[in-house]
Order: structure tokens, then C-alpha cells, then sequence
């Protein structure tokens, strides 16, 4: 069985502000967003 996760852009925020952005796709592999949240967030996001 496949984890998902649904994340806000405040979470990739805070994750950025501590440098551990990638702590997501270690821990559920293939993370999927919506262009909304990836606009809000700004930054280039990891592929």
C-alpha cells in the first residue's frame, strides 16, 4: 500500500526555513501538489 500525504504550503515553508524539504520524499517517496500551493510556496520545488 502506497502513502499519500497532503501538504499545505506553510508545511514546505517551515521544512525550507529548516532545511529539510527532502525530509518529505524520504519519508513517502513521490510527493505530488497541486500548482496552487506550488505557486504560493515561490520557490522551485525538488523533482
Amino acid at each position: 500500500m502506497q502513502k499519500a500525504i497532503i501538504a499545505d504550503t506553510s508545511c514546505l515553508i517551515l521544512l525550507t526555513n529548516i532545511q529539510e524539504l527532502d525530509l518529505l520524499q524520504k519519508l513517502f517517496g513521490n510527493i505530488i501538489t497541486t500548482n496552487e500551493v506550488a505557486e504560493e510556496y515561490g520557490l522551485p520545488l525538488p523533482s
